[in-house]
């Protein structure tokens, strides 16, 4: 008897002791957080670096001695496909990202987490658990053609992400062989969702959504799945100390044709992250810095096995994505329409264009809706029941005085009521402009005299015949402020 509550006791004091080593590693990863600056790859600016940025930093890392780089495959247009590996433990993860070109977020985070990894500070003996425990393998850039022309399908036009049945795409034939190979028990499917979805009917961006996808039509539950799911509400439990509301999940329907639903089947764990939007980060560094922190939180649960505590009830608590946001609101405005005078709502959508070098990018902001929006959101709303839907007015001068106009000068023509340029002496370029905020056009008259579906979103809203908003391109001026630019403009 004494030796039976002997080792109950070793086991309860056991037990003790590594739910205490679990706090203080959770604890660990948030002071990463506060540190996260230090580990951000600074070649990395922005969403549209190309394969030959991402072959440079693997070079440094293997120069570093922190990973082995091999290369498993070609792209279409003979980039290579790179396969990286590091840590020493006996628990497999795979992880490979941007299999659709024009979705990089999480490409940043894995170079910030290597950083991390071959550091040299006070977080060592996070780094010592991670790499003793785990043998990551990485996939950065899996369609690297995709990204060079920041497009989401490979250069066969097929998505890579549907090809995990028919195994066409050189890049498709490179994740299979390598998770065959491997063996994995736990895979992590990199993505990029629209700004546009929201965590359920709600105001919050859908920030990062997960999925555990199914592995069959049913949508059974088994231990592979089971322990994706609960690798899930681990990040979702520290992610909501972050972004709180601001987590959405995926719709589980089974699609054989996808990697991550055939990868569950053959036995890996698999997790889809996707990113969306978060408020004034177009460039998706903040929720890079996040993709950074979740994979950070997954790799110590699964180190210590801590995700088997997660409860598989709390995944349905998860609100489910919902494509309910428009990048402005207009709520209540008065229009004029066909001699109807009525209010309404506006939402407006603000569509991206490549530049030609595909490093940048500009916006093309359009009215997508008209009429009611219930249970719809947008980053930025507008109450405008005193207001009217106004059109701008068209300036003419020269070319050489539109040159000088100086951003307080513009400012003070949009609140006079002008909202475009046309020059007296010169044709003026079509397409986006930069550093301005008023618009440019060749037209003698403004064609946009009152709200329709699809009709770029440039008007005012004005308070007794006075203006007090300004949507240029799709952006909101509050004209009682102060404001020196938007990211684009317009020449039409």
């Amino acid at each position: 008897m004494i030796r039976s509550n002997s080792l109950l006791l070793c086991a309860l004091l056991l037990t003790m002791f590594q739910a205490a080593m679990c706090q203080v590693n959770l604890k660990s990863v948030d002071q990463v957080w506060d540190h996260y600056e230090r580990y951000k790859e600074p070649v990395i600016t922005n969403r549209f670096f190309k394969h030959t940025d991402v072959v440079s930093l693997i070079k440094k890392h293997t120069t570093s001695g922190l990973l082995i780089s091999e290369e498993i495959g070609l792209s279409v247009k003979g980039r290579s496909i790179n396969h990286l590996t590091l840590g020493t433990g006996k628990t497999k993860v795979l992880l490979w990202s941007q299999m659709h070109g024009d979705e990089s977020t999480a490409t940043m985070a894995l170079f910030d987490l290597f950083n991390f990894l071959v550091a040299d500070d006070e977080h060592k003996d996070l780094r010592k658990l991670i790499l003793s425990s785990l043998e990551l393998h990485i996939v950065p850039m899996l369609n690297p053609d995709g990204a060079q022309q920041w497009k989401r399908r490979n250069d066969l036009e097929i998505d890579v992400n549907r090809d995990a049945r028919m195994l066409v795409t050189p890049e498709g034939i490179a994740l299979m062989n390598l998770a065959k190979k491997i063996k994995p028990e736990i895979g992590f499917n990199l993505h990029d969702q629209s700004t546009l979805y929201a965590a359920g009917r709600t105001d919050n961006t859908a920030t990062l959504s997960f999925l555990a996808p199914a592995y069959d039509y049913p949508k059974s539950m088994n231990e592979v799945r089971k322990r994706a799911t609960q690798l899930i509400l681990t990040m979702n439990k520290a992610l909501q100390t972050k972004v709180p509301g601001k987590i959405a999940k995926y719709d589980d329907a089974f699609d054989p044709r996808c990697f991550g639903d055939t990868f569950q089947g053959m036995g890996i764990s698999t997790i889809l992250i996707e990113s969306g939007g978060y408020y004034a980060d177009p460039e998706k560094q903040h929720i890079r810095k996040l993709n950074f922190y979740a994979l950070l939180n997954a790799f110590v649960s699964i180190a210590e096995k801590t995700y088997a505590s997660q409860n598989l009830a709390d995944y349905q608590e998860i609100p489910e994505n919902s494509r309910s946001l428009y990048d402005v609101l207009v709520r209540n405005v008065s229009i004029n329409k066909e001699g109807i005078q009525f209010r309404t709502n506006l939402g407006i959508v603000r569509s991206q264009i490549k530049s030609s070098d595909f490093g940048s990018m500009s916006y093309n902001g359009r009215i997508e809706e008209l009429g009611d929006v219930e249970l719809t959101h947008g980053y930025d709303e507008i109450e405008a029941s005193s207001l009217t839907f106004t059109p701008g007015n068209i300036k003419l001068m020269r070319k050489s005085e539109w040159e000088v106009l100086s951003p307080q000068q513009e400012l003070d023509l949009i609140r006079e009521g002008y909202l475009f340029v046309k020059w007296t002496d010169a044709a003026s370029p079509v397409g986006p402009l930069s550093a301005r905020l008023l618009n440019l056009t060749n037209k003698a008259t403004n064609t946009i005299q009152s709200a329709s579906i699809g009709q770029q979103a440039q008007f005012l809203l004005s308070r007794d015949g006075k203006p007090v908003y300004a949507l240029l391109n799709g952006y909101v001026l509050d004209l009682t402020k102060d404001v020196t630019a938007v990211p684009n403009v317009f020449g039409y």
